[in-house]
């Protein structure tokens, strides 16, 4: 039994399963007895977590993500869910975050805030792996000592003490099937992927296509390679998809930037015509989601990721317990009808 399982029996955050053992802070009379039960019946004991805190350890952990203010926000939503965590549900503990900003998809920008980052004084490292070759030559060549997560994406090869991602095969593969549900006819299917080099955007292009290279009712997928997630190259892909495929039914985006794809098709008078779904409930996609423009959106639950990397490394520096090695977060699905 450890104190996050306690907080979860309980249904509580860890902070204050701490307040409880340590008699510090405030806490209901019904919370307080609430967890002292569990505590008997389970016969906890919080050796680990008192030597760690008689020691007075801080924890200073290193995220290595792209800039927070570029992909929509994506990535700003999963560095609050790091950061509101450190200061709610681990604030009695000394743990404190640095950031690390890249710019994707520059590969010199990623190594030299990797480097940075194993330069600086931090004990644990979160790590976005979204360049994959990078990823990999830098986590080699530097024989990395301390302990590392990957969020948002898995990378086959390397051994993270945790990975917090969705699934992406299973995922695009949903994807496809959303995107001809809701489409108005049959025809071509298009896939963008705007970065080669990010394995979960590569996997979520391949589960598109796997949906519908099994379908013998005229429907056909094609993958669309985009060179840029900017708004220019957006609107040239599908112009030249257009082009190309003009009986196109439905275009799925892999990342968050499904709203510079539905934008463009609401300008060139499409939007009645073509089915539009992609990824991550940033607040342009929900916009254009409620009206209409976007059909269909799949959520990678970026904060709830950022919340769970840091409390498998709460885990593994305060607790000394071994993290779950895999955190599959769920595909969930929104349309116009359940987004708030």
């Amino acid at each position: 039994m450890s104190v996050s399982e306690i907080a979860k029996l309980a249904g509580v955050s860890i902070g204050t399963v701490d307040r409880v053992l340590h008699n510090r802070g405030r806490v209901s009379k019904e919370t307080y007895a609430k967890i002292q039960k569990i505590i008997a019946e389970t016969g906890y004991q919080p050796n680990a977590l008192a030597r760690h805190l008689k020691l007075n350890c801080e924890y200073r952990i290193g995220v290595l993500i792209p800039d927070i203010t570029a992909e929509s926000g994506y990535w700003k939503q999963l560095y609050d869910g790091i950061c509101r965590t450190v200061e709610n549900e681990l604030s009695a503990f000394s743990f404190s975050t640095e950031l690390f900003q890249f710019v994707r998809p520059i590969r010199t920008s990623f190594a030299e805030q990797f480097q940075k980052m194993l330069d600086s004084d931090c004990c644990a490292y979160i790590i976005a792996p979204v360049m994959q070759e990078e990823t990999l030559f830098l986590l080699c060549d530097s024989n990395i000592t301390h302990p590392y997560c990957f969020i948002d994406s898995a990378l086959p090869g390397p051994n993270p003490v945790c990975t917090v991602a969705q699934d992406p095969f299973r995922a695009g593969y949903l994807a496809g099937r959303m995107t001809e549900l809701t489409a108005l006819k049959s025809g071509i299917f298009a896939v963008i992927k705007s970065d080669t080099e990010a394995y979960n955007q590569n996997e979520r292009a391949r589960g598109f296509c796997e949906w519908f290279r099994q379908k013998k009712n005229g429907c056909k997928a094609v993958l669309v390679p985009g060179t840029s997630s900017k708004e220019d190259g957006i609107s040239q892909e599908i112009d030249r998809l257009l082009r190309d495929y003009p009986d196109t039914a439905g275009i799925c985006m892999v990342n968050a930037s499904t709203h510079i794809a539905a934008k463009h098709l609401e300008e060139l008078g499409l939007t009645d015509r073509i089915a539009v779904t992609g990824f991550d409930l940033v607040a342009e996609n929900c916009k254009m989601l409620k009206n209409g423009a976007i059909d269909c959106l799949i959520s990678q639950k970026p904060a709830e990721q950022g919340r769970l990397v840091m409390v498998q490394l709460y885990k593994k520096l305060v607790l000394e317990e071994n993290c779950e090695t895999s955190i599959n977060i769920p595909i969930d699905i929104y349309l116009k009808e359940n987004i708030d």
